[in-house]
C-alpha cells in the first residue's frame, strides 16, 4: 500500500496593487470598501499587506464562522483593538481574553430579554418625542438627529434618563474626530508618527477625546447609584467603570445612529417601499404613538431594518489575531497573523444575495428568498465577541422607523449625494434632510 505524502497547505493568493513599504495601506485609507468588496474575486482567503506585515481577509461565511465560533483560544481580538484604547480603555468593547469574559458577564444581564421591553418602551417614547419636536419644512442634520436619539436611548439604560442638554451635541461633535483619528492610527500608512508629530490633527484628536471622557465622568458623578451603574461597579474600580460606561454609551449609540441615518436615506431613495412602510405603520398604530407591543406586527418595517444593516453594516471590518499557527480554507496562517472579515463585503456577495447592491427588504421574506448561510449576514458579529445588544438595536431601529414614518417623510435636500464614510463605523457623509408632513402629501 502506497503512503500518500502529507499535504502541504498552499499559501493564500495575494491581493494585487500592493506598494513597497506600505503594502495596501493606501487602498485601505482611500477606498477601503471598494478594496474589500473586490477581494473575493481572488479567493476565499486573500493575503494583503498593512505596511510590510501580511494580513488575511476571509471571504467565505463558513470560514468566518470558523474564525468566530471555533474552539476557544483559536483567535483573539488582536492588536488592532489596542488602537481603540485611548477611547475605550479596558472596557468591554475592546477587552480580550479572561478580562473580556469578566466584563461581559457583568454587562450582559443589562441587555437580557427580561429587561428589553422596559428599555424599548422608553425608546419608543424618546423616538415619538423626537418626531413631535419637528415641523413641516424643517431642515434636519440627519446624522446629528439620529446620533442624539441613539445616545439618549443608551443613556436611558445606564442613567435612567436622557442626556442633559448639550451633552449629546458635545459627543456628536467630538466623535467623528476621535473615530477618524483611531482609524488613521489603526490602518494609516503613517500610524506610528501621528502621536509624535506636533500638528493640528493631534491637537484636535486629543481635545475631542478629552471632551468625551469629560462627558462620561460628569454623567457617572451626577448619579452613580442607578441600577445599571451599580451593577457595572461590582468588582470594578473607578477607571473600569468609566471604561465600561464609555464602551456602552459610545459603542452602543454610534453604530445604531449610523444605521438609522442610512435607513431614512434608503427610504427616501425608494418611495414605493416607503409607501408600504407607511401603510403598515398606519395599520398597526392607527392614530396613537408606537409602542414596543407593536414590534411583532411591524414585519415589513423590521425587514427594512435588516436590509439597511445588510447594505450598510455599522462595523464594516473586524480584525482577529491567531495566537498559534492555524489552517483556514486550506491555507496555513502563521502565529501572530492578523485576520480580517468584512460584513460589508460578505453582505454584498452575489453567491448569497441576488442583486446584492439593490435595496430589497423582501429578500428577508423566507417565502420569497432562501435564507443566506450563517456567516453571510453579520451586522453584530458573532461568537464570544458578538455584540450583546444586537436584539436591542434591531428593535430600536424598527421603533424609530415607525415613530418617524407615522408623521413624516424625510428627503435629502436637492443635489445632495450622501456617500459612505468608512471610519470606525459606516455612517453617511453629512446630510441635511427636509421634513414633510405626511398629511400634506
Amino acid at each position: 500500500m502506497t503512503t500518500q505524502p502529507a499535504r502541504t497547505p498552499a499559501p493564500p493568493p495575494r491581493a494585487p496593487g500592493g506598494l513597497p513599504l506600505i503594502g495596501h495601506a493606501l487602498q485601505l485609507v482611500r477606498a477601503p470598501l471598494a478594496f474589500l468588496d473586490t477581494q473575493r474575486a481572488h479567493g476565499d482567503v486573500v493575503e494583503f499587506r498593512i505596511g510590510r506585515r501580511p494580513a488575511y481577509l476571509l471571504n467565505h461565511p463558513d470560514l468566518v464562522m470558523d474564525l468566530l465560533t471555533g474552539p476557544g483560544g483559536r483567535f483573539d481580538r488582536g492588536e488592532i483593538f489596542t488602537k481603540a484604547r485611548p477611547l475605550f480603555g479596558t472596557g468591554v468593547a475592546v477587552a480580550n481574553g479572561t478580562h473580556h469574559w469578566d466584563r461581559r458577564r457583568v454587562v450582559q444581564p443589562l441587555l437580557s430579554a427580561a429587561r428589553l421591553p422596559g428599555y424599548l418602551d422608553t425608546l419608543a417614547e424618546l423616538a415619538t418625542t423626537l418626531a413631535d419636536s419637528w415641523h413641516s419644512g424643517q431642515r434636519l442634520d440627519l446624522n446629528a438627529e439620529t446620533a442624539r436619539l441613539a445616545l439618549n436611548a443608551v443613556a436611558a439604560i445606564l442613567f435612567d434618563r436622557p442626556l442633559p442638554d448639550g451633552f449629546a451635541d458635545t459627543v456628536h461633535r467630538a466623535l467623528p474626530t476621535v473615530v477618524t483619528g483611531l482609524g488613521l492610527r489603526a490602518y494609516g500608512p503613517a500610524a506610528t508618527l501621528l502621536d509624535r508629530w506636533p500638528g493640528g490633527e493631534r491637537r484636535r484628536y486629543r481635545r475631542a477625546l478629552a471632551d468625551i471622557h469629560r462627558v462620561v465622568d460628569t454623567l457617572i458623578q451626577t448619579d452613580p447609584t442607578t441600577p445599571a451603574l451599580t451593577r457595572l461597579s461590582a468588582g470594578a474600580d473607578r477607571a473600569q467603570l468609566h471604561d465600561d460606561v464609555t464602551s456602552l454609551l459610545i459603542g452602543g449609540s454610534h453604530t445604531s445612529g449610523a444605521a438609522a441615518a442610512w435607513l431614512f436615506i434608503l427610504l427616501a431613495r425608494h418611495p414605493a417601499i416607503r409607501r408600504r412602510v407607511h401603510d403598515e405603520v398606519d395599520r398597526v398604530t392607527g392614530d396613537r404613538p408606537v409602542t414596543s407591543a407593536d414590534l411583532p406586527a411591524l414585519d415589513l418595517t423590521g425587514r427594512v431594518v435588516r436590509e439597511t444593516l445588510r447594505l450598510y453594516p455599522p462595523i464594516w471590518l473586524f480584525p482577529r489575531h491567531a495566537a498559534n499557527p492555524r489552517e483556514l480554507g486550506g491555507h496555513r496562517l502563521p502565529a501572530g497573523a492578523q485576520i480580517f472579515y468584512s460584513p460589508y463585503a460578505l453582505h454584498r456577495d452575489p453567491r448569497w444575495y441576488r442583486r446584492p447592491t439593490a435595496f430589497d427588504p423582501d429578500r428577508w421574506n423566507p417565502e420569497q428568498h432562501p435564507v443566506p448561510p450563517r456567516g453571510a449576514y453579520l451586522p453584530f458579529a458573532a461568537g464570544v465577541h458578538g455584540c450583546p445588544g444586537g436584539d436591542f438595536a434591531l428593535a430600536e431601529l424598527t421603533l424609530l422607523t415607525a415613530a418617524v414614518t407615522r408623521r413624516w417623510e424625510l428627503d435629502p435636500i436637492p443635489g445632495s449625494r450622501p456617500r459612505p464614510a468608512a471610519s470606525a463605523t459606516l455612517g453617511p457623509t453629512p446630510l441635511s434632510m427636509t421634513v414633510t408632513d405626511r398629511s400634506a402629501t
